[in-house]
């Protein structure tokens, strides 16, 4: 872990992105612990899925700045320092992950249409959600543990429609969309 944090501190500016990923089912205390005894400043997310990238503990896997493989395994390997100075490298050169010249095939991420919050249905039953986007009859909602799902909006109390479309018509005008 410390290695990580020092990796961490020194590229970070230079477009490193560590992401621990806890797999061993430790509490949240445990998991507090660990990054506050490190002082660990990068992201620590549990309950990954997804592809396996092999069994071993602790686990390193680098993509470069087009979302592709280059290292996977021990991150104590020598060739994982490597790996992570090519892609920083590479990085620079390609201008950053947006540049015209790489194009990441990572989906972008979506900025919600209106932050996290509680709405109400038409029954006085209460979602908590930010809305990703909306139109006449839908509303796509990201909801608290990070899920998404379409909702149709005339199931929503009247006074959640009107933020809704509100926001849509806003969204639509900062677009240079407005009729």
């Amino acid at each position: 872990m410390p290695h990580l944090v020092q990796m961490d501190k020194r590229n970070r500016k230079k477009g490193l992105v560590i992401i621990g990923a806890e797999v061993q089912r430790s509490s949240d205390d445990d998991i507090k612990k660990i990054v506050d005894d490190h002082d660990v400043e990068f992201t620590i997310t549990k309950g990954v899925q997804g592809p396996a990238f092999g069994s071993g503990i602790p686990r390193a896997v680098v993509f470069d700045a087009t979302g592709k493989v280059v290292f996977t395994g021990h991150p104590a390997d020598d060739k994982f320092e490597r790996a992570v100075k090519d892609a920083l490298r590479e990085l620079k050169k390609s201008g950053g992950v947006s540049s015209e010249k790489t194009k990441s095939n990572l989906p972008a991420k979506q900025e919600p249409l209106i932050a996290l919050r509680t709405w109400t249905n038409s029954e006085g039953k209460s979602i908590k959600a930010a809305v990703l986007s909306a139109d006449a009859e839908q509303v796509k909602f990201k909801l608290s543990n990070g899920k998404t799902t379409n909702y149709p909006i005339s199931q929503l109390s009247e006074d959640d429609q009107t933020v809704i479309k509100e926001a849509v018509e806003e969204a639509g005008a900062e677009d240079g969309n407005e009729e």
